[in-house]
């Protein structure tokens, strides 16, 4: 547990500090840990991700497509094993208007953990990104 700690903390602290004082759509184009590294989301990452910490840390420096900007307000990517999101993958978003974060973390075919847990509060224009990560949680994720 304690090793979990480290790992996530060593991960979000590696921050530049060029990268910290950059607008966070900086990050467009870029890694999923990139957007995760930033200042905006580091506290929430840290507080959210409770025992699932090493997890998460690792799914965020897997291989996915560079983050991207949804209705020019939210900023999301996501990595995952290359055996597939189910298995194993973090989604991450980030609403640059209201400051809020959105996570998911998949593993062995289910979700460990979503934030916020109430998929009805997930943002419709997340919903593309959501169908690439797993289509089943794009179907069910954001309201209708």
């Amino acid at each position: 547990m304690r090793q979990g700690r480290g790992a996530l903390a060593a991960l979000l602290f590696a921050v530049t500090p060029a990268a910290a004082q950059e607008d966070i759509r900086s990050v467009i184009g870029q890694p999923v840990l990139v957007l995760a590294q930033r200042a905006e989301l580091t506290t929430g990452l840290r507080f959210n991700s409770g025992g699932h910490r090493s997890a998460l840390a690792a799914r965020l420096r897997d291989p996915g497509p560079p983050v991207a900007l949804a209705q020019d307000r939210w900023l999301f990517g996501f990595g995952c094993l290359p055996q597939g999101c189910r298995d194993g993958g973090a989604f991450l978003a980030f609403d640059t208007q209201d400051d809020r974060m959105y996570l998911l973390l998949t593993e062995a075919g289910a979700v460990r953990l979503s934030v916020p847990p109430d998929p009805r509060a997930w943002p419709e224009a997340l919903r593309p990104g959501l169908r690439d990560f797993v289509p089943a949680l794009g179907e069910a994720m954001g309201p209708r």
